[in-house]
């Protein structure tokens, strides 16, 4: 094992998904040395699963394009209300840096009422109201997928 480092990103802005479209974390995007994306993995993206840890070995080995476009999946993206969703999304994290807990958790409820399958805004106000399940060792997923199957 080659045991490299790779950078890992935390959007405070939420600017990625702004340029992206994406709803879901966590990502993954390969990009060359020439700043030329090889693969995308928008939401779901897991080192540990195998088909993810070959993507990611393979693309160091040097994989054709025509490899990794047959790996990369479908991904949800976008849609009528993201704009909208994103704005209201930055200006709860606005609100948030500035200490004001109750108004960003209220834009970021607006947010959520317009793109209800947008994740990274889900996630945030679920880390924001129950900060021991995501700051407090590891991530609670299976208390998330409890969320998730509530509909909350």
């Amino acid at each position: 094992m080659a045991e490299a480092t790779f950078v890992t990103l935390i959007d405070h802005t939420n600017l990625l998904s702004s340029l992206f479209g994406f709803k879901a974390v966590p990502n993954c995007l390969l990009v060359d040395q020439f700043g030329i994306l090889n693969y995308q993995k928008y939401g779901g993206f897991e080192i540990r699963q195998p088909e993810f840890r070959e993507v990611i070995e393979t693309w160091v080995e040097g994989a054709s394009p025509e490899w990794l476009a047959s790996r990369m999946q479908e991904d949800v993206m976008g849609g009528p209300n993201h704009e909208e969703a994103t704005r209201l999304f930055q200006a709860g994290v606005n609100y948030y840096n500035q200490g004001k807990f109750e108004a960003s958790l209220s834009e970021w409820e607006k947010a959520r009422d317009l793109e209800p399958d947008n994740w990274v805004i889900r996630k945030q106000i679920w880390a924001v109201r129950n900060p021991e399940r995501f700051y407090d060792g590891q991530v609670d997923s299976n208390w998330q997928q409890l969320q998730i199957e509530q509909g909350v």
